[in-house]
């Protein structure tokens, strides 16, 4: 992991002879290929963050987990990443993160399974795979399978990277269970999954995605927080008044041409995305209920203590 982190941290650094009038690249980590990702992408590909005198880098690393080890080290600013991350990060010490805004602020997610496991109790002794341990696949697997009765250990849980990596592995026969996101329903669909829970229909409050910081950055450069933020609330005007350059920059960074695959991910986010991208604190205190469970001090932790919503305030001015 520090070989990781030190890469990220060679590759980004700011030359130590660059002009001193040239301001810092403003690099952002995201932590899925998945269309809840589309805003950032957007906020790149249209401009928005350049329309804010900004210069974004953005930054694919693999679960939240990860990209919360990033924003701890500073070697990333921002980050969209789920706020579970971010909860279990402040919990274990890590009280400079903030959550500065939602952009999935329902549990959009399936539980899917190969197609011979039909009812809840066919789930137990079968393994069900996340993308990393500690992050929002992983909390809304288990999750999902107290929503089926089921506990964790009734599962064998592994990590394997991607959801195109765990379906894939579905596929192989190597794992039975996986949790996805609706971008990948069609494909879900095609390979003969099947959809065991539909967790988005059951309107559960939870922060799922959204933008973290941390409050010593936010301290120190403030005003490049909230142009960011006004490019992203730009970049979802975007994405709801202008279709097919939205479905074009989700078929650049999904990698598919599947019509059918682009349109329902692109209805879900028009659906789903706030036009002001406040981080809601109804969705945090599920995060932190569920949390308490194993986890006193989550019980005792208000919402509030991890959210900041003053940079979309002012942002949105």
């Amino acid at each position: 992991m520090k070989v990781a982190l030190c890469f990220f941290l060679i590759v980004f650094a700011v030359p130590i002879h660059a002009d001193v009038q040239t301001p810092s690249p403003l690099v952002v980590n995201y932590a899925a290929i998945n269309a809840n990702m589309l805003n950032l992408w957007v906020g790149k590909e249209g401009g928005h963050f350049a329309e804010e005198g900004l210069e974004v880098r953005i930054l694919h690393v693999r679960g939240g987990s990860l990209g919360v080890q990033l924003l701890v080290s500073g070697q990333t600013p921002i980050g969209l990443v789920g706020a579970t991350a971010i909860a279990n990060a402040y919990l274990q010490g890590s009280r400079d993160l903030v959550m500065i805004g939602g952009v999935t602020n329902v549990m959009a997610y399936v539980l899917a399974s190969k197609p011979e496991i039909q009812t809840a109790s066919q789930v137990r002794g079968k393994t069900l795979a996340v993308s990393r341990f500690g992050s929002t696949a992983d909390f809304v697997a288990e999750y999902a399978l107290r929503q089926l009765g089921l506990q964790k250990n009734d599962v064998a849980m592994v990590q394997i990277g991607t959801e195109s990596d765990r379906l894939a592995a579905m596929q192989r026969g190597d794992i039975q269970l996986s949790v996805f996101t609706p971008t990948f329903l069609p494909a879900l669909k095609k390979t003969g999954m099947r959809v065991l829970l539909d967790l988005e229909e059951r309107r559960i409050p939870y922060l799922l995605a959204g933008y973290a910081t941390s409050r010593s950055f936010l301290g120190r450069d403030r005003q490049s927080v909230v142009k960011f933020m006004r490019g992203i609330i730009r970049s979802i005007k975007h994405i709801k008044t202008d279709r097919p350059f939205a479905e074009k920059v989700l078929a650049q960074y999904v990698k598919s041409d599947d019509k059918e695959l682009l349109r329902l991910a692109l209805d879900q986010q028009i659906r789903i995305l706030p036009d002001l991208p406040y981080a809601p604190e109804d969705g945090m205190k599920t995060i932190l209920e569920d949390l308490g469970r194993s986890l006193p001090d989550a019980r005792r932790l208000q919402a509030a203590a991890l959210i900041d919503s003053t940079v979309v305030r002012d942002a949105a001015k």
